[in-house]
């Protein structure tokens, strides 16, 4: 059974939208005095926005390496 792979550009929107929301998060948790929820959405926030720039290579390769196939069939 094959499993379906989402597009970068999709995971590359998704995991900017999800670490603005858990950086939000933190910063309202640090407000209210809530370190362990704080820790848990910085943390959170971080892994998305790494996400996020991964993607973004991942999007990035994609680009050149059609760019270098339509070169390449001409």
């Amino acid at each position: 059974m094959a499993i379906a792979a989402c597009p970068p550009h999709i995971v590359l929107i998704f995991s900017v939208l999800l670490g603005a929301l858990c950086a939000v998060g933190a910063f309202f948790a640090v407000r209210s005095g809530s370190w362990l929820w704080a820790g848990i959405a910085g943390v959170l926030a971080v892994w998305f926005v790494v996400d996020a720039v991964r993607s973004y290579g991942w999007n990035e390769n994609r680009k050149r390496l059609a760019a270098e196939k339509q070169a390449a069939a001409r």
